[in-house]
Order: C-alpha cells, then structure tokens, then sequence
C-alpha cells in the first residue's frame, strides 16, 4: 500500500538529511520570500513571460525539460517553490557526501547554499530558475553515487550530462565539490593513498564521461543538425584558448574582486568583504588547528595532496576560463565558490575536544557564518528591492509612452515600432547606493530593463494590450538616415513621437549611424 511504502522511505531518511532539508527550506523562503510573491521581471524574463526555453544554440539541450516541470510560463511562486525544494534536497545531498553531523554545522551548510547570492541572482530569472536549480540538484545526486557506489560513476555521468546540459556551470560546480569531498577524506578520514586514488579515478570518469556525452552532443547539434551556436559567453570560441598564462591571470582577478572587490579603489569596504576576511582568517585558523593536532598521523603525500587541493580551488571554481576565452563570469556562475565558505563548518564539525583553541575557533566559525548568511539575505532583498524600482520606473515610463502615442495623429493605423536610443531614468539610488552596497547582482542591478525595442514592444503587448511589430533592420536604417528622423527631438519632448504612415516612431535619445 502507498501509505506504507512511504512510511518505510520515511523511516530510512537520517536526522541529517531532515535537518538540512527543513533548515534549507525555512531559511530559503525567510530569505527569498519577496520574489516569490512578486511578479518582478527583469530585462530578460520580460521577454519569457512564456517560453519552452529551446536554448540549444546556448548549449542547453536539457534546460527545457527541466524548467517545463513547472510549466513553460513564468509563475514566481511555483518556480520558486520547485527551486527551494531541488536546494533543500541538493543540500542533504551535500551534507550526506561530506559526512556532517552536527545540527549546527547542517544549518549553517543550508543557509550558505539557499541564500548564496548566486542563488539570489538567479532567481531575479526566476522563468528559468527550477530549471538551473535542477542541474544543481543533479550534479550532486552525481557526486554522490559516484563516492557510494563502485560503479557509480556510470549513472553519476548520465545524470552530470544532464546537469551540464541545462547550465554550463555544473562542471565548475562538480569541480569545486569533488576538491570539496577529498579534502574531507584526507583530512578527517582513515583514509590511504589508494583508496585516495579510487576515489580520484571515479570522480575523473564520472567527469570525463558526462563531458564526452556533453561534447558528442554538442559536436552533433552543430555539424549534423546545422545548428547555430550564439556568440554568447564564448561558445563560438571553445577550445580557442591563448595560453595558459592569461587564464590563470583571469582566474587570480576574478577570485580578488568577487571576495575583496571593496578593498579595491572604485568600491567601498562593505559587510561582505568584512565578513569574507573573517571567513578566510578563519580557514587558516582552522587548517593551524588540525596540523598541530594530526601533523604525527598524517602522511606527507596526502598533506601534499590536500594542499593542491586547497589551492587548486579557485582554479576549479573559474576552470571555464580555461575552456573559452570569450567567457565572462558574473554572478549566476559563482554557486561553484561556496566551498570557501563551507570549509570552516567542515573543520568545526569534526572538533571533538574541547580546548581554548578549539572552542575559539568553534564559537568564531559558528558567529561568522551566521553573520555571513544574514548578509547573504541582506543582499537578496537589496537586490529584490532595485528590481522592483526598476519595475515601477519602465511601468511608469512605457505607460507614459503609450499615452503619447494614443495622442498623436494616425495611431489608430500604425502597426509597426521603431524605437530609438535610450530612455535616460537615471537616480543615485540605481547608480549609487544600491551597487555601492552589495556585489554585482546579475539581473537585478540597473535603473530600467528597458534595453532593447523588443523590450518595449514586449511590455506594450503583455503589460498594455497593444500589440505592434518592430520595423525590420531595413526600415530602421532607413528611418536613421531620413530628414524626419534628424528632425525630431529626444524624449519627452513633443515631437519625439512622430507616426508615419503605419509606423510610430520613438526617438528616446540620440542614436549613432
């Protein structure tokens, strides 16, 4: 019978697994509850209001299926509720494949990984969000079958070639949480050079045959199938690397600027950048303390090795440096850092004794990390709250718009939009404060998403109920070189909307030939 099927599943579940799942789910919704019941677009999602997200020229051959759990539509609270739950169970997963035990040390993994802000980032794409949650999800049940199972690199690769084929970040991801997992073993685990290197030979075949499946895939679309691979990111470039040298510099600024961007000349110090020192400082201290405690019974080779493995980090985390030389990070690719800051609760887990040093160490990891997950909320709402300034001024200025353009001459007839330049909504709020404040949110930064003319069209249509077509490149070059064009004044000026004939033009700034 149902019920007692689901009744043995449930008594198999570990405390940890119930902590860390609940402690995701309270500490995500506390944190991303305003998205959730906000219907808040950005530049993007504007314009995928509804969409089968076919993004197979971005790579993401699985993203539709996955992100069409909830429907092709953009549903916060349903999207939302399907990513909290892919996160709560990715964290059980974490806590499972590191081996935690203390209920303290599970929370605090749950709040790190909820309410990171490249979770947050994410979510200010929340048409696509359960989607990317889901490859999350999957790159860790990966990572988990292939540490239980001898053979579990097999189905591990199947499900990593998923994940990689919903959002390319997966491999950092995969990356950074395997140099994750060895470093536990060698540190904390009776664990010998060989079972070291069979752990080592799993991972490297869980990874390499979900990348070959990826890059078989890949290869097909473009040469089989013609398809055409956007200039997005560097994926017209894979493989196209000059030199070793320029991503390893890459690496080295990207890792600075994403921890200690405040420390720099253009941006003040903040929270954030306070408590990524504590964070680190707290990393030595941590490492000092288990040295002097197993520097006796810990072999040589394998201290060696999880040193390269600590260094080897940032490296993991930006490995797509190395892959194209067109990538730029921003902040819905950082997930793969939060082993920085999961590696001080992995050394106060396994403290046993209690000393001086210890319970310092023990109670400073504890605050800090506590201290660092109420930023992290901070930072989300900050963002959230930028997006809903954005979201009032392009309301705002496209209803101003569409008010002008019921007042001019012919609109009854005009079926066509060119649109022109910039609106300029600049205030010191967008431009000042709020990025002066938090780290550079992907997606949720900004005075306006009103970037492009299909921006406009898209909001008049959905948000207005008037629908027009943009004027083909044709008719926009033709319109840009024409005396009526030069003629007419930028926004909000009287004849900054002209109408000619079926098309409606909108000069909101200057736009260069």
């Amino acid at each position: 019978m149902p019920e007692q099927l689901l009744s043995k599943w449930f008594h198999q579940i570990k405390p940890q697994w119930k902590t860390a799942f609940l402690s995701t789910v309270i500490i995500g919704f506390l944190t991303h509850m305003y998205i959730f019941t906000n219907a808040i677009p950005n530049h993007d999602s504007l314009v995928n209001i509804y969409t089968p997200q076919f993004n197979f020229d971005l790579g993401r051959f699985f993203l539709s299926p996955f992100s069409g759990i909830s429907s092709y539509f953009d549903l916060p609270w349903m999207n939302g509720l399907l990513s909290i739950l892919y996160l709560a169970v990715f964290s059980a997963l974490i806590v499972e494949l590191l081996e935690l035990k203390k209920r303290i040390s599970i929370i605090l993994t749950s709040g790190l990984i909820v309410a990171f802000p490249a979770i947050s980032s994410i979510f200010s794409y929340m048409f696509t969000a359960d989607g990317y949650m889901a490859g999350f999800l999957l790159t860790a049940s990966a990572l988990l079958l292939t540490k239980k199972y001898k053979y579990g690199f097999l189905p591990g690769a199947l499900l990593f070639y998923f994940a990689v084929g919903i959002y390319q970040v997966n491999l950092p991801l995969l990356l950074t949480l395997t140099t994750l997992f060895l470093i536990s073993e060698i540190l904390y685990k009776p664990i010998t050079l060989r079972i070291f290197f069979t752990y080592a030979i799993r991972f490297f075949a869980l990874t390499a045959i979900g990348m070959a499946l990826y890059t078989i895939t890949f290869t097909l679309y473009r040469n089989f199938f013609a398809g055409q691979v956007r200039n997005y990111q560097g994926l017209n470039e894979v493989g196209n690397t000059a030199g070793l040298w320029e991503p390893i510099l890459r690496v080295r600024n990207a890792f600075s600027h994403f921890f200690f961007r405040g420390f720099g000349p253009d941006m003040p110090v903040n929270l954030f950048e306070i408590a990524n020192v504590a964070v680190f400082a707290l990393l030595l201290l941590g490492f000092a303390l288990f040295f002097v405690k197993r520097k006796q019974t810990i072999s040589k080779p394998l201290a060696a090795i999880a040193a390269i493995l600590i260094l080897s980090l940032p490296f993991s985390a930006y490995s797509l440096y190395f892959v194209s030389p067109g990538v730029q990070y921003h902040m819905l690719m950082m997930l793969p850092l939060v082993p920085f800051y999961l590696l001080p609760i992995l050394f106060y887990d396994n403290l046993t004794s209690a000393t001086p040093r210890t319970t310092l160490f023990s109670w400073g990891t504890v605050l800090v990390t506590a201290l660092v997950i109420f930023n992290f909320a901070l930072i989300a709402n900050i963002s959230y709250f930028n997006m809903n300034l954005k979201y009032e001024k392009s309301t705002a200025a496209v209803n101003r718009i569409v008010n002008r353009i019921e007042q001019t001459p012919g609109y009854e007839n005009a079926n066509k939009l060119a649109v022109f330049g910039e609106i300029a909504m600049e205030s010191k709020m967008a431009t000042k404060y709020v990025p002066e404040s938090i780290p550079r949110m992907t997606g949720a930064l900004g005075d306006t998403f009103l970037r492009f003319p299909r921006h406009y069209q898209y909001m008049m249509e959905d948000l207005y109920g008037v629908s027009y077509d943009l004027v083909t490149p044709e008719e926009y070059e033709s319109i840009l070189a024409s005396s009526i064009y030069k003629n007419m004044e930028n926004w909000p000026a009287s004849d900054s909307v002209r109408i000619i004939d079926d098309t409606i033009i909108l000069k909101l700034s200057e736009e260069l030939q």
